[in-house]
């Protein structure tokens, strides 16, 4: 999927459209990077791509996209050059036009990053990559071809996973790629067909590939039931998606109640009919059991605080061994807390 184009013809228009420091311009001072004098254009497209589609294979449409181009970065000491696109870890990135690789590496601002020439003398640029595909300097790319995964290396906080995707023209200036990715998105019959590519370079197939079916159930499952062809590594994964998405929100369900007692000021006591009661009351709902629990279910969290609510609370606090004081006091509330 990836080719060498050989030495032989290598020409100076890479440099004639494309200076040097359009490389090196984002790149920190400890940056591992390497880069090449040119690069074939044989078979390479003179005009550029006016739109195409956004480069991340799965969960991000462009009507999600926020422009950011031009935003105040850095306390106000400099502009965003870039759109940056927010999915889940892993989430592959893949050349949306044919391209020839220019640079690999990774430093302490752009974090693991890609760089290629594109059509038209331009330059892609992905950073933050958890990940960097099988690829090397000089590669062609083609459409659908990894770049590497959604990442949050380089000078982001830990956990906000993106792609910051820049476009750089001739002149080597940036230029906002918003409006540009609005191009006609992968189809599903694409997206099988790059994943089925992925799926042949990556080490772990298996468990890339579970990866992905448990992030992007929908995606399997829609191909699955159209019949699509889909990758060995992921025939049977699609049947288990609904349970796996399930489980995903059970979880987010389970980290919310957790959180509930944190913000339930102590105090909280017969007939009081506050938000916090109701708070209180769908903690107890969601997460005890218990006669008492049932009857408080049946009548819902009504938000006020009367002779069910201190019921379901007394037994709360039985089964947790703690003093049935029915009302929401200092030890309850560490308890739950906890």
């Amino acid at each position: 999927m990836l080719r060498y184009l050989p030495a032989v013809f290598l020409v100076v228009w890479f440099y004639s459209v494309l200076p040097v420091s359009a490389l090196a311009s984002h790149e920190p001072s400890d940056a591992v990077n390497s880069r090449v004098a040119s690069v074939d254009k044989e078979g390479f497209a003179v005009e550029r791509v006016e739109t195409f589609p956004v480069p991340i294979l799965f969960g991000v449409t462009y009507d999600a996209l926020a422009p950011d181009f031009g935003a105040s970065r850095g306390g106000g000491t400099r502009a965003h050059q870039g759109q940056d696109i927010r999915a889940p870890k892993s989430t592959p990135v893949v050349s949306p036009t044919k391209a020839v690789v220019t640079g690999v590496g990774e430093g302490a601002s752009a974090g693991k990053y890609v760089y290629t020439a594109n059509p038209g003398g331009e330059s892609f640029r992905y950073l933050h990559l958890d990940s960097i595909a099988d690829i090397k300097l000089g590669d062609t790319l083609e459409v659908g071809d990894m770049i590497g995964t959604v990442g949050d290396t380089g000078n982001v906080p830990a956990g906000i996973y993106h792609l910051h995707f820049e476009v750089k023209n001739t002149e080597n200036e940036p230029i906002d790629p918003y409006q540009r990715l609005g191009g006609t998105p992968f189809t599903q019959t694409e997206k099988m067909k790059f994943v089925a590519a992925i799926l042949d370079e990556v080490e772990d197939a298996d468990e890339y590939a579970r990866v992905l079916v448990n992030n992007f159930p929908s995606e399997f499952t829609a191909a699955a039931l159209k019949k699509y062809s889909l990758p060995p590594e992921v025939d049977e994964p699609p049947k288990n998606a609904e349970e796996n998405k399930n489980n995903r929100l059970r979880t987010k369900l389970d980290e919310l109640m957790a959180l509930i007692p944190t913000v339930i000021p102590t105090g909280l006591s017969f007939g009081d009919s506050t938000v916090a009661t109701s708070l209180l009351q769908t903690y107890l709902i969601f997460t005890t059991e218990g006669p008492a629990r049932n009857t408080l279910a049946a009548a819902t969290a009504t938000g006020y605080f009367g002779s069910i609510t201190t019921a379901a609370l007394k037994e709360y606090q039985a089964d947790n061994g703690l003093n049935q004081t029915g009302e929401f006091d200092e030890a309850t509330k560490e308890k739950m807390s906890k």
